[in-house]
Formats: structure tokens, C-alpha cells, sequence
């Protein structure tokens, strides 16, 4: 069991932990994530913010009370991401990474994540099943396996709309073993494509 919060008091952060708990039932969470953190919150491009530094060392104390069992970060921003790995305590962090998504977390995030041995949880696989869509040669568990494949991925993250698609995903798992970076065709998702026209990039310099 994960949960998390946009939040940053140690207040607002106890209350959200409480609330999972007694929601599962359990003693613990597996992990808490500080979700959605946006560039606002660091100090420089390398330097977290004190608010920011401050609910981090507050969700850690959890770990020392048995409460939780990881400390995780999620950000929709590469060179956000890139100052989360290399200046705080995470043992994980979400990152967007698709096939249209890539050079940012190739270049910026991802680097720094493998030197720091840090795990990422790569969302928005799918940039929410529009890659299918864009494409008949595309299907979900193309655009899992074409995340899994990244030796800076660990775990992908997948809302599947129905039992069919989550079949479907789940046969990434078996053809990603190879490591070797596989796209389905070098012109279908082309880094001269407009996707920032369905205004779901918050960041349009990282949207290639």
C-alpha cells in the first residue's frame, strides 16, 4: 500500500498518513510520496527549497517510527526530478516517461537517477492512451514495454481501463528483458510533433 500528498506541512502530512492507514488497515505503508512537486519549490536548479527539504526529513521520520517503509517523490518536471535524486533522501521517484516523452528524462532526470541508484516509477505511458490512438502500429504494451526497457525504470505505472487492456499490458512483462532501447518506428512519434496541443504538458520545453 502507497499513498501520498501534494501538501507540504508536517500537519497536513500526518493527517493524509492517519487517513491511509486507517483506511487499509494496517500498521504501515509501503511508501509516501510527496506528489506533484513543481519547480517552484527548489531554492536553484540543484537546490530543493527549505519548505520543500523540511516535508521530505518530515516523511522520513515516519520511517524511523515503523510507519512507512519508503520515501518517494513525484514530479511532472525532468529538472525537477533531477534536484529531487541528487540533493534528497528518496528511495524512489515517479517521473512521466513515454515514447513522446523522452529526451527530457534521457537527458536530465534519468542521468542523475542511475548515478544515484535511485529507482524511477515511469507514469504517463501511455500520455493517457493517446500514443495508442496516434497510431494503429501502437499498443499498450508497446508503450510499457518501451518504458521498462530504460535501465533507469524499475516500475511502471498503469491505470488500465478495462480487463482487456490490462491483458494487454501486462504482456510488456514478458518481452522486456532486453535492454536495448526498441521504438516501433523512428517516424511515428517524431520530435517535430506538436504534442503540447492537447495542453496536458505543464513544462513544454521538456515535451520532447
Amino acid at each position: 500500500f502507497a499513498s501520498g500528498s501534494t501538501e507540504r506541512s508536517p500537519v497536513a502530512l500526518d493527517k493524509r498518513l492517519n487517513d491511509a492507514l486507517a483506511f487499509c488497515g494496517g500498521e504501515y505503508l509501503d511508501g509516501f510520496v510527496l506528489e506533484y512537486v513543481c519547480p517552484e519549490e527548489l531554492d536553484s536548479e540543484h537546490q530543493l527549497g527549505q519548505e520543500l527539504q523540511e516535508a521530505i526529513d518530515h516523511v522520513h521520520s515516519y520511517v524511523r517510527e515503523n510507519r512507512v517503509r519508503y520515501v518517494m517523490a513525484s514530479t511532472h518536471s525532468h529538472r525537477v526530478g533531477r534536484a529531487l535524486t541528487g540533493s534528497a533522501e528518496l528511495d524512489a521517484i515517479m517521473l512521466r516517461y513515454n515514447m513522446s516523452h523522452r529526451k527530457a528524462a534521457e537527458t536530465i532526470s534519468f542521468p542523475e537517477a542511475l548515478s544515484k541508484n535511485i529507482p524511477v516509477l515511469a507514469f504517463t505511458t501511455t500520455r493517457w492512451n493517446r500514443l495508442q490512438r496516434a497510431s494503429p502500429a501502437i499498443n499498450t504494451a508497446d508503450c510499457l514495454t518501451f518504458a521498462l526497457q530504460h535501465p533507469a525504470v524499475e516500475v511502471v505505472i498503469h491505470s488500465a481501463r478495462d480487463e482487456d487492456e490490462l491483458d494487454d499490458a501486462l504482456l510488456a512483462l514478458f518481452s522486456s528483458s532486453d535492454r536495448s532501447h526498441w521504438m516501433p518506428d523512428s517516424n511515428v512519434f517524431g520530435d517535430e510533433m506538436a504534442w503540447n496541443d492537447d495542453s496536458y504538458d505543464e513544462y513544454p520545453d521538456e515535451s520532447i
